[in-house]
């Protein structure tokens, strides 16, 4: 029989009884196939203690388990173009045909009296391509209408107002035979951070200054998703996605009293105004002794972002810039993917044509004393678009080769063809290979082995190709219209072991060799712009466990580690030297500890990281900047509040800071003078998260 990676324990503290063996599975279920091959399968009665709200509730749960966005962005493709399912998690055995939302996204919509069971399997096993590692498939059917709601408020001791209006509700159902899901959220952020900027320069002289700035941020949107039956064995699925994002930001830095340098006054404002939707959807059906699946998406994105500096000195006149951006950016997507079983192994054809646009308007402007306003100045390169027509087709085969071994293949190759228009107009195609190779082995009960080896292509940012403006790191990057995708070789093995009663591991390790990799290089005239480097190396290892500590005599406890070492190459394009990533963090550690008080409503547990920082590089300047290097929280929970869940969490408890520090030099890195260091060290104070969850 297989168990769970680690036993649950009722609120009396005995544990409960063992999941259903997959072979248990009734043959009349539609995913007996996935249930077979399944590793591991939980239900809802085994994560009971912690009284989970919906499906997501569930996966945070699973032991040595941990959530893949694929990358980012939506439903797994990361980047452009939906590509292959790169997300670890599966609903019903089916990724969902969205980019604006993830699966996870979806999945905390569900509530947890319509799950099923969760099964764990191993990618490879499945008609998937792209899946590798352990993947979390949810079984769930439709129920009644009901609804769910978080609010997430929050206050801070520190200088940023109270978030108010972070939250969502929700709405499922179904109607005329229709399943459906609503949700209106809105991601709310506040920060307020300030403390000392000491700046030296190369001859000792110090300006000791004091700087605060702060953010507000708000998402607002609404999502539906509908799936319904056109016919029998015909399924589809429609989502609906749209909304509106505020973003304002202010920073002020002042020189301190007793500073023997004149007054000095610097402000930047930063206000961006953002709409958006996207539609999607597919439609499954038999065709010849197989199924087709037909894939449509089509999104739109419009910001307005305008940046201002003023900067006031005794004795000087104002000064300042200011920088306008106003940006389309589109996606339209059309893919098809024809499975059918043929010689005992699964096979599937894909191809897909995305076509994307990038449209940009950024203007420049210097603040005039006289006339008291802003006056454009010559921009080159901030005028222009960016067109991609990329098509992509695979073919894959997956097998078992024994009982417990199993191979997925995958072959084919992308064209595409980008085109620019403004001041460095230009059009050029690429034709790049990829595919991959997946071995899922499970030699003992417990023990699963997953390798792949994957040839990959990246995609470039349309905004690189264009001239832009940071006015408050006092940064410009130029356009370059000869940037190329990256690509790589990437080797990644998983080992994942289930200790029973003591809970379950993964160990992760990959090595990546890159070609072409995108990071800052000199232009001619001194500038900098966004270029590509012939070569680079990447290793890492992740380690994620659930360490259960019932066995130890604290019923209803458990910590959760997970440990993030990596090491990377490049020569630098400024001083010829090998170094590190920019931002590359070499080491990153977090402990979750939580326990469920047995035989009562009440949980509490904390929040450990900490991780070590790395540098990034410009062309004339090194820096360094990370929030806390050593974050801690507590929190407390009660899971009958009216009938919703309450927790109340203390962020922040070490008191840790916002650390810039940064050298500029008169020129190139390596072979020009120090101009100035500056050493910024900014208080965020700590923070109370209330978050509600609830049903009705």
């Amino acid at each position: 029989m297989l168990a769970p990676a680690a036993p649950a324990w009722a609120q009396d503290g005995e544990p409960l009884p063992d999941a259903p063996d997959a072979t248990e599975v009734s043959p009349q279920d539609p995913q007996a196939a996935a249930s077979a091959a399944a590793r591991e399968i939980y239900t809802v009665a085994d994560f009971e203690r912690f009284a989970p709200r919906n499906a997501l509730d569930l996966i945070d749960q699973i032991p040595g388990f941990d959530v893949d966005q694929g990358g980012g962005g939506g439903g797994g493709g990361g980047g452009r173009g939906f590509g292959q399912a790169q997300e670890n998690l599966l609903i019903n055995g089916e990724r969902i045909s969205s980019k604006s939302n993830s699966t996870a996204d979806q999945l905390s919509r569900i509530p947890v009296d319509n799950v099923v069971r969760i099964e764990v399997v191993d990618g490879a096993t499945l008609d998937i391509p792209g899946l590798s590692g352990r993947v979390a498939n949810l079984i769930v059917r439709q129920g009644g209408a009901s609804g769910q709601f978080r609010w997430r408020p929050e206050w801070n001791f520190g200088t940023a107002p109270a978030q108010w209006f972070e939250g969502e509700i929700s709405l499922s159902g179904q109607l005329a035979g229709v399943d459906y899901t609503v949700a209106l959220e809105n991601r709310d952020f506040a920060r307020g951070r300030q403390g000392p900027s000491i700046l030296s320069d190369a001859l000792g002289g110090v300006d000791e200054r004091f700087n605060t700035a702060s953010n507000l941020f708000n998402r607002p949107n609404i999502n539906a998703f509908l799936a319904f039956e056109v016919a029998p064995q015909v399924a589809a699925n429609l989502n609906l996605s749209g909304g509106i994002e505020i973003f304002d930001s202010e920073e002020r830095e002042v020189r301190v009293a007793g500073n023997p340098l004149a007054p000095f006054d610097e402000r930047f404002f930063t206000d961006s105004d953002e709409w958006f939707y996207e539609i999607s959807g597919d439609v499954t059906f038999p065709l010849g002794g197989g199924e087709l699946k037909l894939i449509a998406l089509e999104s739109y994105d419009h910001r307005d972002r305008t940046s201002n500096s003023l900067l006031d000195t005794a004795g000087l006149p104002t000064s300042g810039s200011q920088f306008i951006r106003v940006a389309d950016e589109g996606e339209r997507i059309g893919r098809g993917e024809y499975s059918w079983g043929l010689w005992g192994a699964d096979w599937q054809l894909s191809a897909e044509a995305a076509f994307n646009r990038l449209d940009q308007v950024g203007r420049l402007f210097a603040f005039d004393p006289l006339a008291n306003e802003y006056v454009e100045v010559d921009f080159d390169g901030g005028v222009g678009g960016v067109r991609e027509d990329r098509y992509e087709a695979l073919l894959s085969v997956g097998f078992p080769v024994t009982d417990t071994l199993s191979v997925q293949l995958t072959g084919g190759g992308e064209y595409s063809q980008l085109s620019q228009t403004g001041d460095n107009s230009r059009a050029r195609s690429f034709q790049r290979p990829k595919g991959s190779l997946n071995v899922a082995w499970a030699p003992a009960d417990g023990l699963d082995i997953n390798l792949e080896v994957a040839r990959r292509v990246g995609q470039l940012d349309f905004g690189d190709f264009l001239a832009s403006v940071d006015l408050s790191e006092e940064q410009e990057n130029a356009g370059n219209a000869n940037l190329r995708p990256q690509q790589s070789w990437d080797i990644t093995l998983e080992i994942a072991k289930n200790f029973g009663e003591w809970g379950s591991a993964t160990l992760t390790l990959v090595d990546e060799e890159i070609e072409d990799l995108l990071v800052i290089v000199p232009t001619e005239g001194g500038g900098s712009a966004r270029g590509n480097l012939e070569s680079a190396q990447r290793r890492g290892l992740e380690f994620v466990g659930t360490l259960q500590l019932g066995p130890l005599g604290f019923t209803g406890a458990q910590l959760d580690v997970e440990l993030e070492l990596e090491e990377s190459s490049l020569v630098d394009p400024v001083t010829g030297e090998e170094r590190r990533f920019d931002r590359n963090r070499p080491f990153e550690l977090g402990l979750d500890f939580r326990h469920d008080i047995p035989r009562t409503d009440l949980a509490w547990g904390f929040a450990f990281r900490e991780e070590e920082p790395a540098p990034s590089f410009r062309v004339d300047e090194e820096s360094i900047e990370f929030g806390p290097r050593t974050f801690g929280a507590v929190f407390v929970e009660h899971k009958d509040v009216l009938g919703a869940t309450a927790n109340v969490r203390i962020g922040n408890i070490f008191n840790g800071g916002e650390t810039l520090r940064r050298t500029v030099f008169d020129g190139p890195r390596g072979s020009s003078p120090v101009l100035f260091t500056e050493e910024r060290l900014r208080d965020r104070g700590q923070s109370i998260t209330l978050t509600l969850t609830g049903n009705f």
